[in-house]
């Protein structure tokens, strides 16, 4: 793993995930797939990788809503296998 990168990138990535969550569910999914792309370059995820993992659930939701049509993504595990 590659602390010095997690160290300085982590705080980033938290800070984007606030934004999107302000900004609405689409936003909430670039910053996951953001978040993922980052914690593979470190080589590990976080300890509160699960913060990502509910605003995902959330957005899940919202998009439904807004939509009518079921989301194809309910985890971080959904958008790491694709």
């Amino acid at each position: 793993m590659n602390y010095e990168l997690a160290k300085r990138e982590a705080p980033k990535v938290r800070a984007a995930l606030t934004r999107a969550e302000k900004k609405g569910y689409k936003a909430v999914l670039a910053a996951c797939y953001m978040a993922i792309a980052h914690w593979s370059s470190w080589g590990a995820w976080p300890d509160d990788w699960h913060r990502w993992n509910i605003a995902l659930g959330d957005a899940a939701t919202k998009h439904e809503y807004a939509t009518g049509e079921r989301a194809r993504f309910r985890c971080l595990d959904d958008l790491s296998a694709g």
